[in-house]
């Protein structure tokens, strides 16, 4: 009972820590601050409004779009648009709003990461050490905040791994369904939670098939019907998914949208964008096997960078991979120590493009408890092992100075880099509320000059709504004639370029071709995106 009574105790004190954190990280944020962020809350801002699950412009034209509005979330899920819609419900709508359920979600965070840093031995040095690793955890700092789905994903993602892995170790049907039931809340956060799920039943299969991690401790899940480990997670899944399978039947012919397969075909990330442009396995073979090595190449040295500095915090990488070594014959940790490579995998060799560029960054949140988890166990590790080489050395003192030393450079790491990112900017790059400081002013130049039914095309359309809330394109990733052919197809009229255009329109850019379907009217000038270009399109 005491030992209960101090885990409460532990965790009431790391959520409260974990909220004012959370709280004092997110108040100096104004605005979503990017792309994906701006997305979520004008999908919960269309919700809130009665307008249902519908973008108010086109931000990709993979699935052939008709016309705005747009069915929304057929490429990024709906999970992160409802949580801020629901919190519009109880506090109206601002970005304030929005952030609640991160806030609240993030603060939860922290204690998965005590849970699964205290199964590993009953000890709370550990436990404590892996929470506040997950409280400060350096480049996420900002992003636990905004109104993205770092939060949501973070905590059904790694919530799903661990209940898998606590069925694999009791052998209990409970947790199997709770692990199908939560890798579905994770998939509809994420597109990519789906691979959560597939971990789940390679973990089944690799101890119903005697793959055991340890001979001396067979899985009780062994003992179980295979029906039940079968049937349990696949059935709490689709339970929960299939409200949505039927709104994408009803909206587009099919429980998910064929768009995101053509990611896998990308030579380009901008391609994203791209319009009228055949995305096959045909012409991805045909870019050449040269090209498509150095592509997976790259992405697995980035992806790697990424997994050694955001995950890892830099420091923390050789007692991670101490630590999962010494615990790789744990039941519990066996579906982490599947997904982690699982995702590597799908963010290096087949959704390469997107992955590098962020995918990773985004989805490797689902095991980072694991990995502060396992970074404990690994300090003991290879501190006992100095300590045998070092007789001089006090083991327990050794290792709670240590501990105490990892999370004093999370703090301090995640301090620098908070500040870095919101409040002073890097070279080149503008504090978090200034790098958009430019749309107000280009929307009061429109207010005056442009109708605001006119239809606008433009680099980022959700950030572009958020400030203007006019309906817009995003810019075709093509030359001329094919803005042309975008702006005769959905009859955009105006178009709105800076620094970040499409390479094929750069020269339209910077004046050295002109066209007469394109007239320049306008120029605003910003230190950080410079010159930005307003034309009229003229059919």
């Amino acid at each position: 009972m005491p030992g209960k009574q101090g885990n409460l105790r532990a965790l009431l004190m790391l959520f409260i820590l974990a909220l004012l954190v959370r709280v004092f990280t997110a108040l100096p944020l104004r605005i979503p601050g990017y792309m994906d962020a701006y997305y979520y809350y004008v999908g919960a801002t269309s919700l809130y409004r009665g307008l249902g699950f519908n973008d108010p412009f086109i931000w990709n034209y993979l699935d052939n779009p008709a016309g705005i509005p747009h069915p929304s979330h057929l490429y990024w899920m709906p999970l992160s648009s409802v949580l801020a819609y629901l919190s519009f419900l109880l506090c109206g709508e601002s970005f304030r709003a929005a952030q609640v359920p991160s806030i609240i979600l993030s603060a939860l965070f922290p204690l998965i990461a005590y849970a699964l840093g205290y199964q590993i031995a009953h000890n709370r040095r550990h436990a404590v050490c892996a929470a506040l690793f997950a409280v400060f955890s350096g480049f996420y700092m900002p992003f636990w905040v905004t109104t993205d789905n770092f939060a949501p994903f973070a905590v059904f993602g790694s919530l799903c791994l661990l209940t898998a892995g606590l069925g694999l170790r009791d052998g209990r049907r409970g947790w199997f369904a709770l692990a199908g039931a939560l890798a579905s809340l994770a998939h509809l956060t994420r597109a990519d939670g789906l691979l959560l799920l597939i971990a789940v039943y390679i973990a089944i299969f690799a101890a119903r098939w005697r793959f055991q991690p340890s001979t001396s401790h067979p899985s009780p899940s062994h003992s179980l019907p295979l029906a039940s480990c079968l049937l349990l997670p696949a059935s709490c899944y689709l339970l929960v998914m299939t409200p949505w399978f039927i709104r994408n039947l009803l909206t587009i012919g099919a429980p998910l949208s064929p768009a995101g397969a053509k990611t896998l075909w990308l030579t380009n990330y901008d391609d994203l964008y791209s319009f009228g442009k055949e995305l096959s396995w045909h012409t991805y073979l045909a870019w050449g096997w040269g090209h498509i090595l150095q592509a997976k190449l790259h992405a697995a040295w980035v992806n790697f960078q990424r997994l050694w500095a955001e995950d890892l915090m830099i420091f923390l990488l050789p007692f991670a991979a101490a630590g999962a070594w010494r615990l790789r014959h744990r039941w519990e940790f066996l579906p982490a120590l599947i997904y982690a490579p699982l995702l590597y995998a799908a963010m290096t060799l087949v959704f390469t493009e997107p992955g590098w560029r962020g995918g990773w960054f985004h989805s490797s949140v689902a095991f980072l408890p694991f990995l502060y988890a396992v970074a404990m166990e690994g300090l003991d590790v290879l501190v006992g092992w100095i300590a045998r080489l070092r007789r001089i050395w006090d083991v327990v003192q050794a290792r709670q100075v240590f501990s105490a030393g990892l999370v004093v450079l999370a703090v301090f790491l995640s301090a620098f880099l908070y500040g870095q990112q919101v409040l002073s900017g890097q070279p080149g790059v503008p504090p978090w509320n200034e790098r958009d400081q430019i749309y107000p002013q280009l929307i009061t130049w429109l207010d005056e000059h442009v109708p605001p039914e006119t239809l606008v095309l433009v680099n980022s359309p959700p950030t572009f709504y958020y400030f203007s809330e006019r309906p817009c394109l995003t810019v075709p990733n093509g030359d001329v004639e094919t803005l042309l052919a975008v702006a005769r197809r959905y009859g955009g009229s105006i178009l709105i370029l800076d620094h970040n255009r499409p390479d094929p329109l750069a020269a339209l850019y910077t004046g050295e071709l002109s066209d007469p379907g394109v007239e320049l009217l306008f120029v605003l000038n910003d230190d950080y995106i410079g010159p930005v270009k307003v034309y009229r399109i003229t059919l």
